[in-house]
């Protein structure tokens, strides 16, 4: 009579880890979907809040605040946002020179918002080491010298989300989406 053995044979244990192996890769690119979407959805809610915003003050003002300025807080360092120090910035086009917070623009519309800074997620479109762009800008005079718009960044190839009214460019930077919205011109009547 033969002796009956316990245990897993080894064909048996290659295929329970091969079963786990892809679970684990289905957990994980389905996380970063989601991951990615949640990003994008807070931006594209930081972006509207700033557009009704900047159009609230526009119809006060007669015109869009004159600045340059990166919206939201808390942004990050260097070009893929994990260097510990430096200046934390929504745009650089050159080594050494980019675009900051700034807080009298801030102070300026926070009546507008309610008192709270609508904050993008921090992705980063990168060109370049020192070409990139991360959360959302606002700039007053930029492109044609007479253009008031916004860029805003979504993680991935995304297509830029609309918002009512604006003219929207696209480019894709290092994987992620660089949108430029339009707001309208430094000279347009109220």
């Amino acid at each position: 009579m033969f002796k009956k053995s316990s245990g897993f044979t080894i064909v048996e244990l290659l295929i329970v880890i091969v079963v786990i192996a892809i679970l684990a890769v289905i957990s994980v690119v389905a996380y970063n979907g989601v991951q990615q979407r949640a990003n994008n959805t807070k931006t594209a809610d930081a972006l509207n809040g700033w557009v009704k915003a900047l159009r609230y003050y526009r119809t006060e003002n007669g015109q869009y605040p004159n600045a340059w300025t990166c919206l939201g807080g808390d942004y990050l360092y260097g070009p893929t946002g994990t260097d510990t120090s430096g200046v934390a910035q929504c745009r650089q086009d050159v080594a050494g020179a980019g675009y900051v917070r700034n807080t009298s623009f801030e102070n300026t519309m926070k009546p507008y918002l309610n008192g709270a800074l609508p904050t993008p997620a921090f992705v980063t479109a990168k060109s370049s080491d020192t070409q990139w762009v991360r959360g959302i800008m606002y700039a007053y005079g930029g492109g044609s010298g007479t253009d008031v718009y916004l860029i805003a960044t979504f993680s991935g190839d995304v297509t830029c989300p609309g918002v009512q009214g604006m003219i929207t460019g696209k480019s894709v930077w290092g994987g992620n989406t660089r949108c430029i919205y339009t707001l309208g011109q430094t000279t347009d009547p109220v």
